[in-house]
């Protein structure tokens, strides 16, 4: 039954284990506008960076001049800055902007404005028309694409009582840079008893699809996935955090998980990060567990921070995989007294030591990190940037390149 993973896990033993990292210097991709101006990089599956044929690109929220709104910046991986920058939302205030690569440099990317779903192409040579995707009151969008099985698009939808994970195929042209949004179905069709919120996928070979939310319906955030063979009937949905029970310490149902975040791994396996309050007494830990494309199950829950960090409450846990199989993870966290980006990736059956990424770490504020991987195993990171705590923001970026260890 686990074969085929156990098979991308021994792969992936091999280029990113025995590598040393080197970080090339970290450059702004957008400006400290005003003294009130913050950033945020704060959607569904942390979907905040994305990479196209020889382009790289960052999407974001700022209230630059006094309203929320979305924006994109996109670099040719060559160039030394980001040079092109779209306001992709309208007038009206706007949220939560996740962003993927597509093909040849062109990238689709959807947010939240008026309590719907809005989406648009975004390339190079400017903006495609932007156009509603949800006609029910909708949030927190995630989007996954495969050259073969296309682009897909999820968000929580009120449905009653209480909000539920829809996705829906999106078709686009790269011509004109349209997107067209098809019908959507249920990730988890059962009666509701709390809410799915902040959905992410993994869109796999095969038109296989893997999704995963934050689900309320034991009275506690719990995470859950649903597994699509072919993109559209889901199996019934499973839980995959690992649970320790309260209930006979008087501290409630259970521990707290949220913020899952999906990546594809390799041609057949998925991956999966969250935070996770199972040790209630540090705070949020960073969890993550593997799972298969083939039956869409997941492995054991591992632990990804080291004991350095294990008194220390993690945040904003991302990551991201290749089709080589390569895997890399990034949070925030202050265990050497500021709030610096940590990284890791997989190690002899574990995680790897953890490691402050330079440029993102040291004085100041760095946190709510992104992170996209390339075909070569090189990662991309952007985060927010701030002087101190009650400083304006900004949006950086730094690209890490391995090199083996002979």
């Amino acid at each position: 039954m686990w074969l085929p993973l156990l098979l991308i896990m021994c792969f992936l033993a091999t280029p990113l284990y025995a590598a040393s990292w080197e970080f090339e210097p970290a450059i702004d991709v957008s400006k400290v506008h005003s003294a009130n101006t913050y950033h945020h990089l704060q959607s569904a599956g942390r979907q905040h960076i994305a990479l196209s044929g020889k382009y790289v690109a960052v999407a974001w929220e700022d209230n630059r001049d006094g309203v929320s709104r979305c924006y994109v910046a996109l670099k040719p991986l060559a160039a030394k800055l980001f040079s092109s920058e779209y306001r992709i939302s309208a007038a009206e205030e706007a949220l939560d902007p996740v962003i993927v690569g597509l093909q040849g440099g062109y990238f689709a990317v959807v947010w939240e404005s008026g309590n719907r779903v809005w989406g648009r192409m975004v390339g190079p040579h400017g903006l495609g028309k932007a156009v509603a995707l949800s006609g029910q009151e909708s949030m927190q969008a995630n989007l996954g694409y495969d050259p073969v099985s296309g682009l897909r698009v999820a968000w929580s939808e009120r449905d009653g009582q209480y909000f539920r994970v829809k996705v829906a195929h999106l078709k686009f042209d790269l011509k004109s840079t349209k997107l067209t949004v098809g019908p959507s179905v249920s990730v988890d069709n059962v009666p509701l008893h709390g809410d799915q919120f902040y959905p992410s996928m993994a869109a796999l070979h095969g038109n296989a699809l893997v999704v995963a939310w934050e689900d309320r319906r034991a009275g506690h955030t719990q995470i859950w996935t649903g597994y699509a063979a072919d993109g559209r009937k889901f199996t019934p949905g499973v839980k995959i955090n690992e649970l320790q029970r309260l209930n006979n310490l008087g501290l409630g149902r259970g521990t707290g998980a949220m913020r899952i975040a999906l990546s594809r791994v390799g041609k057949k396996g998925v991956a999966a990060i969250w935070s996770d309050k199972r040790d209630f007494l540090s705070g949020y830990d960073v969890y993550a567990a593997f799972g298969s494309a083939v039956s869409g199950q997941f492995e054991a829950n591992q632990k990804v921070q080291d004991s350095f960090g294990d008194n220390i409450i993690q945040w904003h846990p991302a990551i991201a995989g290749n089709e080589a199989g390569q895997i890399a993870a990034v949070w925030d966290d202050d265990r050497d007294g500021t709030s610096d980006i940590w990284f890791a990736w997989p190690q002899g059956g574990g995680w790897s030591d953890n490691v402050a990424i330079p440029g993102a770490s040291g004085a100041g504020v760095q946190v709510e990190p992104a992170i996209a991987m390339d075909k070569q195993g090189n990662v991309h990171v952007a985060w927010i940037d701030k002087i101190d705590l009650n400083a304006p923001s900004r949006v950086r970026y730094v690209m890490g390149r391995y090199a083996r260890v002979p």
